[in-house]
């Protein structure tokens, strides 16, 4: 009989596969399922996360170029500014340049006028003692002369 109880399955035999199979649909239900749940949900959330990051980097990359762009147009602009200013003060330093020697100019031709002036003034306050001297010496040659 040995080979005819190997060969019929036993009762306890059924009742442990039984028991086997509710222990791994419990397994199942209660660790399994829950446990992929939570590994899906987690992979969504990276999943999520790293097209954000995604579209985060891209963001910043637009932006980025927006600022270098945004710099680059300052840049010119401020160069154009100061070249603006260069160019309207070398303006105001000829024209100061020019009025101060236009200055300079009238003020030496007023002192050379008034040297004309003075030294016609001597020239003539000279000859009038010229002539007040030949007429002494003529009164007194005449003088002597009678």
């Amino acid at each position: 009989m040995d080979i005819q109880q190997a060969l019929y399955p036993n009762f306890t035999l059924l009742v442990q596969a039984v028991l086997f199979l509710v222990f791994v649909v419990l397994v199942n239900f209660l660790f399994v399922k829950p446990y992929t749940s939570v590994i899906l949900e987690r992979d969504s959330i990276v999943e999520k996360n790293l097209q954000e990051a995604q579209k985060n980097r891209e963001e910043a990359t637009k932006l980025l170029a927006e600022a270098t762009r945004i710099l680059e147009e300052g840049r010119r602009e401020s160069n154009a500014l100061l070249e603006k200013v260069r160019k309207e003060a070398e303006r105001l330093k000829a024209e100061i340049l020019q009025k101060a020697e236009r200055e300079a100019q009238e003020e030496i031709s007023r002192a050379v006028e008034e040297i004309r002036k003075a030294l016609e003034e001597e020239k003539a306050k000279l000859e009038q003692k010229v002539e007040e001297i030949a007429k002494l010496i003529r009164d007194k040659v005449l003088e002597e002369a009678a």
